[in-house]
């Protein structure tokens, strides 16, 4: 739980670091400001070695929280606070810097993002960083220094919050705010960095703070990991898994499965066992079944003798290397079923408006009475046992969809079956026997009450109503016309029946009726001759 150590490198950077500060309190020739180009070049590389050794760290605990999340994530959330504070301060640290170098250059703000040190012309100015860092304070509390100041306190702070007392005299956060030992009197940390100091003098003492800040995370970071370890197994093995979250999927929908490395040890098995585990009570209610285990694997094995959603749960006992048990509960379901969801028309493969289209709906392995069953365009009424009355008035399409209630109260879509819907034909006129022109004795007619709208070949119980027609009789070179609303016969149409000769020629025609769906159809022409 030691910090993290620098490198011969490292510890060689900051060897010439305090020398070239040592320098500049001798003032110098100012051509020894190039040598701290030399420096910050290093520290830079250095910080970027810290960031990839600390994505390691970060990569590792996120190995072994998804191995064991109950006992790494308390921990791998505070590493990733870490991370968080540890990036901001950075990047304030770095705004700070191009600052310097925007206002002691004079350049645009995009131009200072990108300008190397070695390329900087106002490598020994003082007067703008002093004014930016220091400000118009003596003891630098006016200018950026004290903010950066507060910043690493505060910084240090979080993170040695994070130490466990016991460990604190072994864990040092490595970021130093105190006053000078040694200088000028009432010379303060701001004031000793960064008063009188030249840009790149300031620039590389900023870019060594970025070090501390990361070693400090690096340090804090490793700490958390090593921390969480503890009693932790130890692992050999690393395999790819791919659990789906659901192994029945209805077409239109989306396949999902979590991919990731799974880690297991090939020559200390856990112990697996599967039944009806309450985690409240943390036993098993019954007696459970021992799942076989090679390799660190165990393979659970159902038989699938009937539909419906299965569910277990169980436990995986693992022992530490320092001989500690710990018990991992875990809980699944399954999906028994015979291929393919149901929604059926019953009768044809549209749905008419105005009539009540019969349809059934079935998921395998799921009771019909847990389904839910909507539509987009129409009503929906239950006739018991999954089936359905589906009413339309209008459109040219329809979608049912139907949700499945499953046991743990989670509701899955199990898809959706789109109708096309059409209008019910246009029924046929029909007098008598006759649904289209023809003869007929006159004897039969007089007998007759009105029109009828009739459907001759059509699968459903439809039914329609005549509401208007007009009736015309011609022969011997006259016509006679009689309109009525409604399909019966008027008694004026009932007495001039009466006295119809032979070949005079009945006629109905402006016919119109209403079908089931409200709408108003004219029907086909009657002509016949009287017998």
């Amino acid at each position: 739980m030691a910090s993290a150590k620098d490198t011969p490198r490292q510890k060689m950077i900051g060897m010439m670091y305090l020398v070239l500060t040592c320098l500049l309190a001798l003032n110098v020739s100012k051509d020894i400001l190039d040598a701290f180009v030399i420096v910050n070049k290093g520290l830079e590389n250095t910080n970027i070695n810290f960031t990839d050794n600390n994505e390691t760290l970060y990569s590792m605990f996120d190995l072994a929280k998804s191995v064991d999340p109950v006992r790494v994530t308390p921990n791998w959330k505070k590493a990733q606070d870490v991370k968080k504070r540890s990036a901001e301060l950075n990047e304030f640290i770095d705004k700070l810097q191009k600052e310097l170098i925007e206002k002691t250059e004079g350049v645009e703000k995009s131009v200072a993002d990108t300008i190397q040190m070695a390329s900087l012309e106002n490598k020994d100015d003082y007067n703008v960083p002093t004014n930016i860092l220091i400000g118009n304070s003596e003891d630098g509390s006016a200018g950026a220094s004290r903010d950066l100041k507060n910043r690493l306190n505060e910084y240090r702070t979080q993170l040695n919050g994070y130490i466990l007392a016991k460990d604190k005299s072994k864990v040092k956060i490595d970021i130093n705010t105190d006053d000078p030992k040694y200088c000028e009197e009432n010379e303060n940390w701001e004031l000793y960095n960064f008063y009188d100091r030249p840009l790149v003098a300031s620039l590389t003492i900023l870019s060594k703070l970025k070090n501390d800040v990361k070693n400090a995370e690096a340090t804090t970071v490793d700490y958390l990991f090593k921390e969480s370890e503890g009693e932790t197994m130890k692992f050999d093995t690393i395999a790819a898994k791919v659990i789906p979250e659901s192994n029945y999927v209805m077409l239109g929908e989306e396949y999902k499965a979590q991919v990731f490395l799974a880690a297991f040890s090939k020559t200390r098995n856990p112990e697996i066992m599967v039944g009806d585990y309450n985690e409240t009570s943390k036993s098993f209610i019954g007696t459970p079944n021992t799942v076989k285990v090679e390799r660190g694997q165990g393979q659970y094995v159902a038989s699938a003798d009937k539909e419906g959603i299965m569910t277990y749960s169980g436990t995986v006992k693992v022992i530490s290397p320092k001989g500690k048990e710990t018990v991992y509960p875990f809980k699944s379901e399954y999906i028994v079923a015979r291929p393919a969801l149901t929604v059926s028309a019953d009768k044809m493969n549209v749905l008419y408006t105005g009539l009540d289209n019969p349809i059934s709906v079935s998921v395998p392995g799921i009771p019909t009475d847990r389904l839910s069953v909507s539509i987009n365009n129409g009503t929906l009424t239950s006739t018991g046992k999954g089936t359905f009355n589906v009413k339309v008035m209008s459109g040219t399409k329809a979608d049912v969809t139907v949700v499945a209630n499953l046991e743990n109260g989670e509701k899955r879509n199990m898809g959706t079956m789109t109708f096309r819907v059409k209008d019910v034909p246009t029924p046929s006129a029909k007098f008598g026997n006759l649904t289209s022109s023809g003869k007929m004795d006159k004897n039969k007619i007089i007998t007759q009450h009105g029109l009828i709208a009739h459907y001759p070949s059509f699968d459903f119980l439809a039914t329609a109503k005549v509401v208007s027609f007009k009736m015309s009789i011609v022969g011997n070179g006259v016509s006679e016309e009689i309109t009525t609303s409604g399909n019966m016969l008027t008694q004026p149409m009932k007495d001039r029946l009466q006295r119809l000769r032979k070949n005079e020629r009945l006629i109905f025609e402006e016919i119109i009726a209403v079908g089931p769906n409200g709408k108003k159809v004219p029907l086909n022409e009657l002509v016949i001759k009287v017998n």
